[in-house]
C-alpha cells in the first residue's frame, strides 16, 4: 500500500503535519473491538471513533531466529477491558495497527493487519502486549519450494 503524496511532502517539509497511530484489538472474549489512538483529542476515521489512550509501540529487529520481527505495545490501562479481553480469549487476540494523517483521517497511510497478541502482562497502570505479525513461512505458497523438479513449467 503506497503512502499518499501529501504524507511524502510533509515528511520532507519543515512543518511536519501531525499523524495519528490507531490500534484495534479484536478478541473472542469481547463483543466489540477495543480501539485506541495516540492522538490527544481522539480521532474518527471511516465513521469509527478511536478514543485517546496513551500508548507506545516498539519493534525488535529481524533476526535468523525471528525473521518477521515482533513488537511490543505498552498502553495505559485506562480501560480494564484490554487486559481482560487478552486473558479471557481462547485464542490470541488480533491487532490491527494503522497510521493516518490527522488532516485526512479517512485515508490509512500504512497498516499492519491481523497480527496476533500471544502474551500480555500488566498492572493497574499499564498493559504490555507482545505483537507477532503473520508468519509467512507457514503460508502454502511460501512454504513450498518451486523448482524444476516440482514445477517443470518454470523452465
Amino acid at each position: 500500500m503506497p503512502v499518499s503524496e501529501d504524507l511524502i511532502r510533509t515528511a520532507w517539509s519543515r512543518d511536519r503535519e501531525p499523524v495519528a497511530q490507531l490500534v484495534t484489538i479484536t478478541s473472542a472474549a469481547e463483543p466489540e473491538p477495543i480501539r485506541a489512538t495516540d492522538w490527544p483529542e481522539g480521532i474518527t476515521t471511516g465513521g469509527v471513533e478511536y478514543p485517546f489512550f496513551p500508548f507506545s509501540l516498539s519493534w525488535a529487529g529481524r533476526g535468523k531466529d525471528d525473521p518477521f520481527g515482533g513488537g511490543k505495545l505498552t498502553i495505559s490501562n485506562v480501560d480494564g477491558r484490554i487486559e481482560e479481553a487478552c486473558d479471557a480469549a481462547p485464542e490470541p487476540p488480533a491487532i490491527d495497527l494503522a497510521i493516518v494523517r490527522v488532516a485526512s483521517p479517512d485515508y490509512v497511510e500504512k497498516a499492519l493487519v491481523d497480527a496476533r497478541i500471544p502474551s500480555v502482562s500488566g498492572d493497574s497502570g499499564e498493559v504490555r502486549a507482545v505483537i507477532r505479525p503473520r508468519d509467512f513461512a507457514l503460508e502454502p505458497c511460501v512454504a513450498r519450494v518451486y523448482g524444476p523438479a516440482t514445477t517443470p513449467g518454470l523452465l
